[in-house]
């Protein structure tokens, strides 16, 4: 039977009795039915499925995230004489504390404008914050301003606005709900001054600030290191009034540049010497275009942020994007703020019930709190309504402060029942008080009469028991018949079993023996000189080898086996000529052991012990036999003809046919028909005159000039053609 308590509470809490019948009666009724649910019932199984008793809560039940609306409520705060005015979300709970936004204006203008410019009461309901929107005090010219710096605008060192504006966030964390870990300042112009003077002065009380186009103290040393919160400096880079680069500000004094202004904030917070550019963005004209670049001073010692967003072309009142400005700004300022949104005193980060302000911790995970959970190490129960330390479901007897369990079913708690297993045996006398079947042990080894099948009690059933009446044996492995506990060797391998313990080898395998490399009858496991040479293992190089126990140059050769046993290179000399066979070139050769030029001729034997090509000159020429052409003349190298005369001494090196000039005609020998006259050397009739005096070079007859009478012919008739020709003339003249 199970009674389901949340349709019970919910039954009490809507019913209505009929006309007629009392308020009085229906709750006997209930309680007599309430009651009736609760009597023992002869089903113990259906008594224990606690499972169908809705006996769970969850601590996050009724609980949840408030639904901010842009219905705003508007109050005053400050001091009677210079109020400001703090505007809060729709369903804000003054008891779930937001962060809080404080709204500085410029030079001359007011708390309202500066809100509405900078889209700061949208940005109420939408990011979920307060926002203060305070006034400065007027000069003597009824403008509006900020004691902030001597820049701008500290013409009146009586008023302080620090102190100012501590007060109203105060009062706005006291008595309305903002988090005094969640303080924003940020301001224009003369309100961007005073955030900066906020930054100094306050640094310890707010989280963050954003300055738009307005700068720290000129000199920073006036800066009171009171903090180190998040700073956010944006600045336009066409501003003619609050200069991008530094100037000077109408009626006031010098102010340092953007760049200085973060600087000094760097510097102080120890960040990266140099900023780090973090991309675009778009936070002015609406225009949808990125004209802001991100820079930001990375790795602050301090743990803070310092940033600067330049607005390149922007003046000194650029217009903001709606709502991009205010989501962007105040979602920097809060980056990394953590609520608490119950207002317990637990951020969200740590609080297992963040919307719940009663509950924070969980320890056992069951999703109700510590503070309603009664059994908080218990992930299955939470209610302990009769205070025994156990809860449901576990507590079979909710009411009773004395019983939670009741083992045997039979609705008798097993504080109070006598007998728990229902066996008709009392628990006082019962050796097993839970387990119905038995109830004596005569041998006292844990299982009872009933179920023993070990008559000597030593854990070992008759049946598998080799000693079944000696309770101190029941195996005998090797059939010897002394039981393991007493044999000493359980394996009959003639190593004992404490031996083969030590030396870490199964007692009970007659095929795992011991490794003892020296037979001594001790295990190298155990022995402290395995291979019996007389050297400890310990100081044996070779704790296996009883040849070796050193290796002077640890080339892993020992020293009585190692022929060169203090060089790491070398341990065998096969041709003994003093060079190991790891860099005697000729291992087998004993004259040999260098072959400089890795031509296959030892360095002893090659006439050109740096030359691969050669290695031996027959004719000690200076040339080896591969690249002389006569190597068995000392007078010649070369043979370039190939006639088998030497270049020194053929007179025609490149010609295989000849080789010799006697009469040095340039005619050799073999072709010159007239070897010892230097001015014949042919003869083409084989007259025996060579053609140069020969008349009749071809003609084998004639070999002088003969007479020549045509030219006495000739010579004659020309005489008589000119005297004919001359006594002709005469006539005629």
């Amino acid at each position: 039977m199970s009674v389901d308590v949340s349709q019970f509470r919910q039954f009490l809490r809507h019913s209505h009795p009929a006309r007629g019948v009392s308020r009085t009666a229906v709750a006997a009724f209930l309680v007599g039915f309430f009651l009736l649910a609760l009597l023992p019932v002869d089903d113990a199984e259906e008594l224990k499925d606690d499972s169908k008793i809705p006996y769970r809560t969850n601590s996050n039940d009724g609980y949840s995230a408030i639904e901010y609306t842009d219905e705003h409520t508007t109050v005053s705060i400050g001091p009677s004489d210079r109020q400001a005015n703090l505007r809060m979300p729709g369903n804000h709970d003054y008891s779930r504390p937001l962060p809080v936004v404080v709204s500085l204006h410029g030079y001359s203008g007011n708390g309202l404008s500066i809100a509405a410019y900078m889209h700061h009461f949208d940005s109420i309901h939408e990011n979920e914050h307060l926002l203060i929107y305070p006034d400065g005090t007027m000069n003597w010219l009824g403008q509006r301003r900020w004691n902030a710096t001597d820049s701008c605008c500290l013409f009146s060192g009586e008023i302080n606005d620090v102190d100012y504006l501590l007060g109203l966030i105060d009062e706005a964390v006291q008595n309305y709900g903002a988090d005094p870990d969640g303080v924003v300042i940020t301001g224009l112009s003369n309100g961007g001054f005073m955030s900066h003077r906020m930054a100094c002065d306050a640094g310890n009380s707010i989280r963050a600030i954003v300055a738009l186009n307005g700068v720290t103290w000129n000199d920073f040393s006036n800066c009171i290191d009171n903090g180190r919160p998040d700073i956010l400096h944006v600045h336009s880079t066409d501003d003619g009034v609050i200069q991008y680069d530094g100037g000077t500000v109408a009626f006031g004094g010098e102010h340092p540049s953007a760049t200085e202004t973060v600087g000094y904030w760097a510097d102080r917070s120890g960040c990266d010497s140099v900023w780090t550019f973090q991309g675009t963005r778009d936070v002015s004209g609406d225009d949808g275009i990125d004209e802001t670049d991100e820079f930001e001073f990375l790795n602050c010692t301090s743990g803070n942020r310092v940033a600067h967003w330049r607005i390149n072309g922007g003046g000194h009142v650029p217009p903001l994007n709606d709502p991009g400005w205010a989501n962007q700004t105040i979602g920097w300022a809060l980056s990394g703020f953590v609520r608490d949104s119950d207002g317990d005193g637990y951020r969200d980060d740590v609080d297992v019930f963040i919307y719940n302000p009663n509950e924070w911790l969980d320890a056992d995970g069951d999703l109700v709190g510590d503070n309603t959970d009664q059994c908080d190490q218990d992930p299955l129960g939470w209610d302990d309504s009769d205070g025994d330390g156990v809860c449901l479901p576990t507590d079979l007897f909710p009411n009773d402060p004395n019983e939670w369990s009741d083992f045997d079913g039979d609705g008798i708690g097993d504080q109070g029942d006598p007998d728990d297993d229902n066996d008709g045996v009392d628990d006082i006398e019962d050796v097993f008080p839970y387990d119905s079947s038995e109830w004596n042990d005569a041998d006292e080894d844990g299982i009872g009469n009933n179920a023993d099948v070990d008559d000597d009690g030593d854990g070992w059933q008759d049946s598998e028991d080799a000693f079944p009446l000696d309770e101190t044996e029941w195996i005998d492995f090797d059939d010897d018949g002394i039981g393991d506990n007493a044999d000493p060797d359980d394996d009959n391998d003639e190593w004992s079993d404490n031996d083969e313990l030590d030396c870490q080898t199964e007692p009970n395998d007659s095929s795992d023996i011991p490794l003892d490399s020296d037979s001594d009858g001790v295990c190298d496991l155990v022995d402290l000189d395995d291979d019996g040479d007389g050297w400890q293992d310990s100081e044996d190089v070779f704790p296996l080898n009883p040849d070796e126990w050193s290796d002077a140059d640890e080339d892993g050769v020992g020293d009585n086996t190692d022929e060169f046993p203090a060089d790491d290179s070398e341990w065998i000399d096969s041709d003994q000529d003093g060079y190991g066979d790891n860099s005697d070139a000729f291992p087998s050769d004993p004259s040999e052991w260098y072959d400089s030029d890795e031509d296959g001729i030892g360095d002893n034997t090659d006439e050109f012990p740096e030359d691969g090509s050669e290695w031996i000159d027959s004719d000690s020429d200076g040339v080896g036999d591969n690249a002389d052409d006569l190597p068995y003349n000392a007078n010649e190298t070369k043979d370039t003809d190939r006639d088998g005369i030497g270049d020194n001494t053929d007179m025609f090196p490149t010609d295989p046919s000849e080789w010799k000039d006697s009469d040095g005609d340039s005619f050799g020998d073999n072709s010159d028909v007239f070897p010892d006259d230097s001015s014949e050397w042919i003869d083409s009739d084989g007259d025996g005159y060579g053609d140069n005096r020969d008349w009749a070079p071809f003609d084998a007859e004639v070999w002088d000039k003969p007479a020549d009478y045509k030219i006495t012919y000739v010579s004659a008739i020309v005489v008589a053609v000119i005297g004919v020709l001359f006594y002709t003339a005469k006539r005629q003249n």
